[in-house]
């Protein structure tokens, strides 16, 4: 719906007109004085245009605030940058969401990505003060809601995969992080904060199972815990030990490598074409199909209480205040699963990691 601001049926006519004539270039009034006004700041040299330089400050910024180097490259930095040669160095307050909607129909792939990685660069711009949202072009541009892919095509592995592919992996690295990611559900993010450094490991040595935790602390204040066994937990030291995570495309070469290993052992091609190449990232999605049909819920030895009761005690109306500013868990329950992740050149798991775990806290502290 436009606003034309006319004064008389005339002029609105007139308006209509100029619509008729072409749609897609027309203004009302109000927004070709706007466009002027933007012009003139233009000609000052005062330009908010998607550069090289201004797209490397946010990919900066989005490094800094815990992002994947997987997503910053393939989607912001990758995405970002087919944005500005079709922008070419157009002042972003002068483009129309009309112009950025006929520039995404010109690519056939990807609109979804594309969309957010635009929209988080403006966000961007719009928090350091470089743009208002009166002239954000990308705030009425909407995401569209992405089709889950479970209702396409089944998501996620057997444990007999991935136990298969586990064995059949040379990398300790990979080893490890397949070994967080199926027994502790881990993302990309979580695993390289581990890797960084920037999540705190506690031995335990609860005699449910529970061998230690992996605190990650967010900004927003609260903790996220995840109780791990005694070879997750095993993993996760020598991940940190190292200091660095392993990269997608390092990840990706090995495993089809080992799918081509595993499928040398087979003599027909219908027994050859049942072995997959595993995704690193869906394996989360098999983690929570294993846990809904064979986990067991295992508590730390001391249980306390529930925090619905410990709520109604304090007077909380929901537990949700009682979470944010009261409540910490310090051991939560883990889910134990029949996954047996076996490799002949797996080091034998330590019994006591006290000296790693006390080098880890002074390097967190």
């Amino acid at each position: 719906m436009l606003t034309l601001g006319v004064a008389s049926e005339r002029e609105a006519l007139a308006e209509l007109a100029l619509f008729e004539r072409d749609p897609a270039a027309y203004q009302t009034k109000k927004e070709a004085a706007r466009r002027k006004a933007e012009a003139d700041q233009q000609t000052a040299g005062d330009v908010v245009a998607l550069t090289p330089e201004l797209q490397g400050e946010f990919i900066e910024s989005a490094r800094k605030e815990g992002l994947s180097e997987e997503y910053v490259k393939h989607i912001l930095g990758n995405y970002l940058a087919h944005w500005g040669v079709a922008l070419a160095g157009r002042d972003l307050r002068g483009v129309t969401l009309l112009e950025l909607k006929k520039m995404l129909k010109g690519w056939k792939t990807a609109e979804h990505h594309r969309i957010v990685a635009l929209k988080s660069f403006t966000s961007w711009l719009r928090e350091e003060g470089k743009l208002h949202r009166s002239n954000d072009p990308t705030l009425d541009l909407q995401v569209p809601q992405a089709q889950p892919e479970k209702s396409v095509r089944t998501k996620g592995y057997t444990m007999a995969e991935v136990e298969a592919v586990y064995a059949e992996v040379s990398s300790q690295l990979l080893r490890d992080t397949l070994c967080l990611r199926a027994k502790a559900a881990m993302h990309d993010t979580e695993i390289a904060r581990v890797a960084r450094g920037e999540a705190l490991l506690k031995e335990v040595n609860d005699p449910c199972g529970i061998k230690g935790t992996v605190t990650f602390h967010h900004k927003r204040g609260d903790d996220h815990v995840v109780s791990l066994d005694e070879q997750a937990f095993a993993a996760a030291l020598r991940l940190q030990a190292r200091k660095r995570p392993l990269t997608r495309a390092p990840a990706l070469l090995m495993l089809k490598r080992a799918a081509s290993r595993l499928r040398e052992k087979f003599e027909t091609p219908e027994e050859k074409e049942k072995i997959r190449v595993i995704e690193p990232g869906e394996i989360r999605h098999s983690f929570s199909n294993w846990a809904s049909e064979y986990g067991v819920l295992v508590r730390p030895t001391k249980q306390g209480l529930p925090v619905e009761e410990v709520a109604a005690v304090m007077g909380h109306r929901s537990t949700k205040t009682t979470r944010t500013f009261y409540k910490r868990v310090l051991v939560p329950p883990m889910i134990q699963l029949p996954l047996k992740l076996v490799h002949p050149e797996d080091p034998p798991i330590a019994s006591r990691t006290a000296d790693l775990n006390d080098s880890n806290e002074k390097s967190v502290a």
